[in-house]
């Protein structure tokens, strides 16, 4: 159960991504362009900065549970 809420929020942040940098880099507007680079940097440092740190963290408890630590 835990496995697919990693995999279902690292599929969200990976389309977040994607669409971001699709309209970033594909987009006549200047200004919208603009935007969706600033959009694609805090989905970029949000998704891989704090999520993945609470994923190791969570990673490191669910093991120390199975070896019997906590």
């Amino acid at each position: 159960m835990v496995f697919w809420f990693i995999v279902g929020y690292v599929a969200f942040i990976a389309v977040l991504i994607a669409y971001s940098a699709h309209v970033a880099i594909s987009c006549p507007d200047v200004q919208q362009r603009a935007d969706a680079y600033k959009v694609l940097r805090l989905i970029w440092a949000t998704g891989t900065g704090a999520g993945g740190l609470t994923l190791v963290i969570f990673n490191v408890v669910i093991k120390l549970q199975e070896v019997g630590a906590i």
